[in-house]
């Protein structure tokens, strides 16, 4: 018969995972981030391409154009996914 020992350190509980809500909670906290993020990946690229190639500001607007375009599509596909219940 395994015992323990009245000194004996006691071992951790092992960590719950994170309640439904919680993980709700953190998807929406993530989406605008998904969309800013884009534009500015699309809009920087843009720039500095602008400054290389002396364009004015059109590859900074086309780019930035395709980063919005691009994050709405990701925004939503991850709406669609949490609304169709897959994870």
């Amino acid at each position: 018969m395994a015992t323990e020992e009245p000194d004996s350190p006691r071992t951790p509980n092992p960590r719950k995972r994170p309640g439904e809500g919680v993980r709700q909670l953190a998807d929406i906290l993530e989406l605008p981030f998904l969309l800013v993020a884009s534009i500015a990946v699309g809009g920087g690229v843009g720039y500095f391409l602008d400054a290389r190639f002396h364009t004015a500001p059109v590859l900074t607007l086309v780019l930035g154009f395709l980063g919005f375009a691009g994050g709405m599509i990701q925004l939503v596909k991850r709406l669609s996914k949490d609304t169709n219940g897959g994870s």
